[in-house]
């Protein structure tokens, strides 16, 4: 059984906090692009020990992007916002097709992408916006690090 994503949503984050966009383009070549911006990000903010965790969770929302909408539909959108006690990062894409977690089978190649971000982000959940839909995850920052 799985957990339905949180009714939050960072959309609601008030304005001022540090945050960073990039868009890149629907292209597999863009997973590791992100990995790249999420990696120079946390290391500029000082939160080098969340990296594994992000870019684990990115490369599956960025994956998702790509695979499950048309690759005319437009580039991916990725933001990037540091939020008092919690990182917040955010996936917009064209597709109206919003993720859940599915059970995997044994053998199967795919389908836990949703799954280890239900496992590892503090929260998670998605929403409609203008371009089509936005997938966002958050991660607490360690008690102690400056700013937290």
């Amino acid at each position: 059984m799985h957990s339905p994503p949180s009714r939050w949503a960072p959309h609601y984050l008030p304005p001022g906090l540090p945050s960073h966009t990039i868009s890149l383009p629907s292209s597999t070549r863009s997973v590791a692009a992100a990995r790249r911006f999420s990696e120079r990000r946390l290391s500029e903010w000082g939160l080098a020990e969340l990296a594994a965790d992000t870019t684990l969770l990115l490369s599956e929302l960025v994956t998702n992007a790509i695979v499950h909408v048309p690759m005319a539909a437009g580039d991916v959108r990725l933001v990037l916002t540091r939020a008092f006690d919690h990182l917040v990062a955010q996936v917009t894409d064209a597709g109206g097709l919003l993720p859940h977690c599915a059970e995997a089978g044994p053998d199967s190649e795919n389908g836990r992408g949703m799954w280890l971000v239900e496992q590892i982000a503090a929260q998670w959940g998605h929403h409609a916006c203008d371009e089509g839909k936005t997938v966002w995850f958050t991660l607490r920052i360690p008690a102690g690090t400056p700013g937290a």
